[in-house]
Formats: C-alpha cells, structure tokens, sequence
C-alpha cells in the first residue's frame, strides 16, 4: 500500500532510516493512535531500495517488551541484589553529577570512565564530548575489536582506511575478497551487490575458518586456522612479490619500504604458511595469484580480523600492502579513497577532541604499553593524517578509545590510578567482554563508587548499577548521520529524519543525559537544548540544515566536493605508502607485519588440542539486542557450538548434547550442534545470557555458566601492541559431555 494510501486510511506513515544495526536501511514506519504497528522496507529508499531485515521488521516487538526499563531507578542494598527504588530523573541526575563532581575534585577527571556499546542511534558516541569537555581521557569503546584494528592497519600503511567495504561495480571488479567478513548477515546490502557483481563475472574468494553462505558460493574457500590470519597474507605477499605478480611503477613512485616488505614475505613460502594455517600449499598459491590477476580487485576484511588480538593490526597491514603493491588502492572498481567530510564538522572535531589538553590525554589507559593510545604516538599519528586531510587531526581518534581489560585493573587495583566511576551506554560488559569474572568482580568491587548503566534492558552488568537509566529506543530518537553517527569516512554525506515516534514513559536518549550531566558540570554552553541544534552547528559549513536534510528521502552528498583537489591522498608520516611503517619503527613496534602464535597456545596446545572461536554474525540479531528479540529466541532458545562430527563421535557427544567447553582461563557449558562447516579441530561458540532468567546474584541471567567470553583470556600482553585489540578468537580449548544438570535455560 503507498503512504498515501495508508496515510488515507488514518495511519501515519514516516519514512526514517532503521538503527536496529549499523546498517542504516529505509524504511517505513506505520503508526496508529501514537503506537508504532508495522516497519516495512522502503523502495523509495535510494540506498537500501525497500531491503528489511527481521530485525527491522520485528523493531516494534522489541521495542514494546514488557521487560524495558521505563524509569530511573536507584540501587537499594549491595550491588547485585536486584533491588532497586524508583526515582525521578531530576533526583537521579542531580546525585550522579554530584558524585561525578566530587570524585573529579578529589581523584581527578581521569577517574571517571564512560564505556558504550555499538551504534544504537545517531546521538552514539556523545559521551566522548562530555568526557573531553570534563577533562578525562578515558572513553572506553569497542573500537579495538570493531573496526579498529583493520582502519588503523591500513591507516598506517597508505594514511586512510577501512577502504576494503567499498562496494564493488558490477562488469568492472574482477574478484572481491571477503576475509573475516560475513555481510549476508553483517552488511546485507553490501552483500547484494556483492551478488550482482558475482553475476556479471566478479569472483568471490571467502577466508574464513568457517564454511559460511558466503563460502558455499565463491569460487575459492581458504579456511584457515582461526586466528593465523596475518600468516596467510604473509604467505599471498611471498607468492604476489617472487612471482612479479604487483605494480611495479605504482610500487616504485608511491611507496617505501618494498625490499624490506619483500625480505619478511620470503620468510613465509607457502609451505610454511600451509603449516601455521592448515591451508593446503596449492590453495595459498591459488588464491593469491587470483586475487592479484584479477584487478580491479577488492579485499574485504571483517570483524573476524579485528578479533585475533597480538596480530589484528599488523594482518591488516599485510592486506592493506597486497591492496597497494597490486595497484587496487584508488581505483574504480577496486578500493575507493574518499576521505573525511570537508564542509561538515565531523570525527573528533565534533566531540570537541581539541579540548581534551594534552597533559589529560597522555593519561589515558594503556597509553603507556600501546603505540597509538600513547599520548605523542596518537599526536604523530593525528599530524601525519591532517597533513593529507584538509587539517582535521582527529579523524581516526574514536580508534584510539581508553583500554577496556585495564580498566578493570584501575578499578580493583587502582593502577596506573584509580578509577572510581563508570558510566556505560547500550553496553553489557559482563556479558560482551573477555574474561567475564575478571568484568564482574571489578563491577562489584567497592573501589567503583559509582556505576551507572544507561540501557532498554536490565542486562547482568545492570544488575550491578548503582543507578539504572531508562534508555531511549532508535525509534524514539531523530537520526543524523554522517556514515556512522558523527564518524564522517565518505566525504560529505549525511542523512537525517525526524524521531518515528516521541519518548514514552521515562525513556531519554544519550544526548539529553550528557546535555544534563554536563550542564550540572560546567558544560552548558556546550549543550543545546535539542540535539538538531547541535547537528544543525555541525552542518552549517554545508549550507544545509537538519530539517532540510530531514525532509529528504536518503542521504544527501555535496556534488560539488570530489576527492583530494590535489593533496596527495597518504596521510602517513613519510607521505607515501608505508609498507615498512616509520611511525611504529619510531616506537619500538616492528615496523613490518609478522605472526607469532600466542603464549596461551604455546604453553597449553597439549593439554587443549582443539581450537576455540567465538562470535560470528547471524541476521536475527545485533550484539546486546540479539537475545532480547522475540525473533531470536525463537531460532536460538540455547547458547550453541558447532562442533565436527569427527570430534564429537571421538568425545562421546550427539547432536543436541549439552557440552563443557573449557580453555585455560575458563569453562562453560553450551548445546553442541554437530556439523562440517567448521574444521575436525575447531570448535565455534557464541557469548550468551538467558534474559528471562534470574536477574540477582549470583544468577545474573546465568551468564557466567554460558557466556563464552567466561573461557576467554584479557591479558594486556595478548593484546595487539599498536592499539591494544584484544582476542576474542583462536584459544586452546577442549570439550567433553557435561556432567551434573544444564545451566539455568529458556523455558
């Protein structure tokens, strides 16, 4: 039925953009007496062209559950006896922003934190300005296992970066690569060009140490170990480079250090590679000569990437290289360099990064094991990048967040100084962080003397809040976006709508919480009463206002701004393509890619023969919003690992069987799902909570009994030495039947 039908029919009809992931599809909302009855996808949308996910189309469900906090409430009793007072939201934000004000006073801005999930609307992320503006360095994000690792990898190498999602062209892209990357279910509308392109003659080659649908199509499966992903891109480097198969004048006038790239790629022939990932020798060759004749090419890293932990960064330099020395970078067809916004206040510039002083930033966690948390790291770093874009230093900065394993450390032992709040949006720590009893004893600790938790549901590191926030949901927020919330990567582009429905109940967005914490500290003239106000600041340069862009029907992009106008496209220290990098050789890092296996696989490979990964995107579900979702329960009652029959049949496991997945560091029991996507020595779990269960302690939802990231490890030394990322991925484990009762279930 069209709007103007519905519209007749006595519904109102609004067309917004869905944030039920980073998506960011149209469509259209249908609302009747003030309550949302039906999201359909929207084919007047240019972009997403009536695409809907189930998540969108079952928003409305999850928006009106019954378990949605609806108003402020206040912790009676110890923490994590779910007892709780309700109170008013002035009471509420007076007492915090009392405490925020006498802890800054006594311990300094610095022991204060704020930690956010992934995007949950467009106001994403303001906590960072009100944390700049209050003096304190450490936003906690999850840039380190998301994004992160694969835009600074390719940031350091040729000054720009994450390119590889850039759609391919159908007729003209030889070969797309997804490496890590599951976009049937992460990136759906990148998958369907993707489709289209296959159609027209793209070649697809998957790398994944799982048989997903993307692998099921291409025309070549690398299934690697999990984990060994820089190997392998060692390994297609040594075939690309001794067989002569890259750009020799591109090499030759665009980059430095190709000889030293050369002598660390003959350190890993494809015989040796075959052994570190388990990839027969013929295959390794194989792909790499097809990725490298097929140009204009495309080589796509995922979130798999990021997840590996010592490697994530330098993986990503080694594909960023192949990218380069094979004269994909800035081609049509193969990676597109657009660049940041240059008439619209974005990236750092708009959570006022240059107000956080320098002797604040030098403090922030891990700033003194990681280069580019590092305080004159991050400024080299910030100045090589705004030399090559237009002066913006900031651009990468939400890529460089505070350390989150080290924050637990500052709250229990207060080292390198203590941290004594914690604010977290839209994020559950205790369920979405490594090693969860570490998360959870700091939660609980007495050090901690204020922990707040702004959220839609009460999730087990809620449980645990001092004060608990009623969260406004994405479809009672206006959405501005530039590409990702304020992170502005595709030139000037941004898109806008007015909110589908008004706040209900006692719910308010991220940015009306800052607005009246920082008003209550010294910040008000920073805070305008309506966040429009703010992005109409942010798009005054363009000579466009929110409510102009707000009555459009997709993003909107200046067609008068093209790429460059003649500034030379690396932002690296050198100003060329760094295949050896200056920066990290100035800090001790090596300045070349390399693997190592890590210490716990060195020290526990006897004892754990198997090989434990985690995650892995499904459609039905988005991070904390998965097993909240009426949709997903239903296709996913019990946490799973998928287990080889092989290996089950050896351990005395069916199909179905509740299991104990153990590792060095942790045990917990999942429902085994027996098949032959994953290799004979691989086992691949999820994390996991039961919403329906018991909230207090010491239930919490039973997310210590289930939740993977129980069995996996923090430890800063695991952690990639350029930023910090840490492994969510490739662990030591072993299995076996579960002995005694399953863990607290879905009934």
């Amino acid at each position: 039925m069209s709007l103007a039908n519905q519209a007749r029919n006595g519904a109102a009809v609004k067309p917004v953009v869905c944030v039920a992931c980073s998506q960011q599809c149209g469509v259209i909302v249908r609302v009747e007496n003030g309550r949302v009855v039906e999201i359909a996808g929207d084919k007047e949308h240019p972009v997403s062209r009536g695409f809907i996910c189930v998540k969108g189309t079952h928003a409305a469900e999850f928006h009106y559950r019954p378990d949605r906090i609806h108003w402020p409430l206040k912790r009676v009793g110890a923490r994590g006896q779910d007892r709780w007072q309700r109170i008013e939201w002035d009471q509420a934000l007076d007492e915090i922003a009392g405490k925020l004000r006498e802890l800054r006073d006594t311990y300094g801005p610095e022991s204060i934190a704020v930690s956010t999930g992934t995007l949950h609307g467009a106001d994403w992320g303001m906590g960072e300005r009100f944390l700049n503006l209050l003096g304190s360095p450490n936003m906690v994000g999850q840039d380190k296992v998301c994004t992160g690792p694969i835009a600074i990898g390719e940031a350091l190498t040729s000054g720009w970066g994450p390119s590889g999602f850039t759609p391919p062209i159908p007729g003209v892209t030889g070969c797309v690569v997804l490496w890590g990357f599951r976009p049937s279910a992460g990136k759906p509308l990148a998958w369907r060009q993707i489709v289209a392109a296959m159609r027209s003659g793209t070649k697809l080659i998957v790398v994944d140490p799982i048989r997903t649908l993307e692998a099921r199509q291409a025309d070549l499966f690398v299934q690697l170990r999990p984990g060994s992903d820089c190997a392998l891109a060692l390994g297609w480097l040594n075939v690309i480079i001794s067989e002569g198969l890259y750009d020799r004048e591109f090499v030759a006038g665009e980059t430095i250090g190709f000889e030293a790239l050369r002598e660390r790629a003959a350190e890993y022939p494809p015989a040796r590679v075959a052994e570190l990932t388990w990839v027969p020798e013929s295959l390794i060759v194989e792909s790499a000569r097809t990725f490298a004749k097929s140009g204009p090419a495309i080589l796509g890293p995922g979130n798999g990437l990021c997840q590996i932990g010592a490697t994530s960064v330098q993986a990503a330099r080694a594909l960023a290289s192949i990218v380069a020395i094979t004269g994909n970078l800035n081609r049509r067809g193969g990676h597109m360099v657009i660049g940041p916004p240059r008439k619209i206040v974005a990236n750092g510039d708009a959570i006022l990064m240059d107000r956080l002083p320098d002797s604040q930033r030098d403090k922030r966690l891990g700033g003194d094991r990681f280069t580019l948390l590092n305080g004159e790291g991050y400024r080299q770093f910030a100045d090589a990048l705004g030399r090559a874009w237009f002066g913006q230093r900031h651009v990468f900065s939400i890529f460089t967040s505070a350390h989150e394993p080290l924050l637990w450390d500052a709250i229990t032992e207060q080292k390198p100084y203590p941290v004594k709040a914690l604010i977290t949006q839209y994020h559950n720590p205790f369920g979405g962080s490594p090693n969860a009893h570490k998360v959870a004893a700091a939660l609980r600790h007495p050090n901690l003397e204020l922990f707040v938790a702004h959220d839609l549901f009460k999730s087990p590191a809620a449980v645990l809040a001092d004060y608990l926030l009623p969260a406004a949901h994405w479809l009672e927020k206006p959405f501005f976006s530039q590409g990702f919330a304020f992170l502005g990567m595709i030139g000037d582009f941004a898109e806008a709508n007015e909110a589908a429905i008004p706040a209900e109940f006692g719910h308010r967005a991220d940015y009306e919480l800052w607005r009246d914490l920082g008003r209550r500290l010294d910040q008000a003239a920073e805070w305008p009463e309506r966040v429009e106000q703010l992005w109409d600041q942010w798009l005054k340069p363009a000579g466009i206002s929110f409510d102009e862009l707000a009555s459009r029907r997709g993003p909107w992009r200046d067609p008068n701004l093209s790429f460059g106008d003649g500034q030379r496209p690396y932002g690296t220290v050198s100003g060329k393509i760094e295949l050896r990098s200056e920066l990290l050789d100035r800090f001790g890092v090596d300045s070349l890619p390399a693997y190592e296996e890590s210490q716990l696989f060195r020290d526990h490979a006897r004892e754990f023969p198997l090989v434990l990964t985690t995650g892995g995107r499904v459609i039905e579900g988005f991070h904390q919003n998965a097993q909240q979702a009426a949709a997903f329960r239903k296709r996913f009652p019990d946490p799973i690992a998928q287990v080889h029959p092989e290996t089950a049949a050896a351990a005395g496991i069916c199909d179905g069987d509740w299991i104990a997945i153990e590792t060095p560091v942790g045990r917990v029991a999942h429902r085994a799902h027996l098949t032959d996507v994953v290799h004979a020595r691989v086992v691949q779990a999820d994390r996991w909570w039961y919403p329906e269960g018991e909230a207090a302690a010491p239930s919490f939802y039973g997310v210590l009994e289930t939740s993977i990231n129980a069995c996996i490890d923090n430890d800063p030394n695991a952690c990639d030495p350029v930023m910090g990322a840490w492994p969510l991925r490739a662990f030591p484990c072993r299995i076996a039947p579960l002995s005694g009762p399953p863990p607290q279930a879905n009934k």
